[in-house]
């Protein structure tokens, strides 16, 4: 009788999630995009993290929600011809725009309820207590004792200008977090997944992401080459590297928001009359625009660190 073949144990997978992707989720635009975060609650003990995470979130939260509250506005109601004032279409047109200005100012009081009130109306700031919170031995807390040495670490990669370093940075914010990864790879199984959109973790060329050499080598040096590490710039992909199933349409809805955000961002530079014609032109008449530019002095913005 045949020897029954064992199955093999499914590879065990951890995610660092920087901060920029927990507060996308206060500017995207789709709600599919949102069941992403509520997908982390299950696998919440593999999330690696680090208070300077939860602070960069808490410290950065209140401005994001300011500046979605002033996003919240009826665009260029028309101008009706004195003419046709007293049309019946006219009072329906306004009626209309009245409707939508007060469907706008109720959007305007729920967003200050989640300023007001996060531990009971933001479901965000709730989901992410629960993955700050959780008492995993990979989640860097204050009272921690090994804080202290990889804060030194930090300190000193910072210093000699190692990645994951900004040229404008003056904290040691994104070391921190570095050094706690390689801490957290020394001690657990499996790959490690990092889930960031900024550069200094490293490249994207046609949907495909690459770890930042330096960073790579260093990880294989320091960890062991027998252990992997790989990055990517969609919650998405390490949800489904943890064995999460995502749905197609969730999928879908954090490509669509990424592209919005990178369109978004390379309009903030253009000249003020293209910039105006944003909205109501293709997406290829849009990339004719920024023919001749430099795509590379547009990187997307992201969230300083703090010590």
């Amino acid at each position: 009788m045949a020897a029954k073949k064992r199955k093999r144990a499914p590879r065990q997978v951890y995610a660092f999630i920087d901060t920029n992707i927990f507060l996308d989720f206060y500017r995207d635009s789709n709600e599919a995009t949102l069941s992403l975060l509520e997908r982390l609650k299950p696998v919440r003990d593999r999330v690696i993290s680090t208070y300077q995470v939860e602070m960069e979130f808490l410290k950065n939260r209140q401005r994001v929600l300011v500046e979605s509250l002033s996003k919240v506005k009826i665009q260029n109601p028309p101008t009706i011809p004195a003419i046709l004032a007293d049309s019946a279409t006219s009072k329906s047109l306004r009626d209309v725009i009245e409707e939508a200005s007060k469907k706008a100012d109720r959007i305007r009081a729920r967003i200050i309820n989640l300023l007001k009130n996060p531990s009971q109306k933001d479901v965000v700031y709730q989901s992410l207590e629960y993955v700050f919170q959780s008492d995993s031995e990979h989640v860097l807390t204050r009272d921690m004792a090994i804080r202290q040495q990889i804060k030194r670490r930090a300190w000193r990669r910072f210093i000699l200008g190692y990645p994951p370093r900004k040229q404008t940075d003056t904290s040691i914010g994104d070391a921190l977090n570095w050094e706690w990864i390689v801490h957290c790879g020394q001690n657990i199984p499996g790959k490690i997944v990092i889930v960031s959109r900024d550069s200094d973790y490293g490249s994207s060329v046609r949907k495909e992401y690459f770890l930042n050499d330096q960073l790579l080598r260093e990880y294989r040096d320091r960890v062991g080459a027998g252990k992997s590490i790989g990055y990517t710039h969609k919650l998405s992909d390490a949800l489904q590297e943890l064995q999460v199933k995502v749905p197609q349409k969730e999928i879908e809805a954090e490509a669509e928001s990424m592209e919005d955000r990178e369109r978004e961002a390379l309009a903030q530079d253009l000249p003020a009359a293209s910039r105006n014609r944003i909205g109501h032109i293709s997406f290829e008449e849009f990339l004719r625009l920024l023919k001749g530019r430099s795509l590379d002095a547009h990187s997307p913005a992201t969230v300083e660190s703090d010590a």
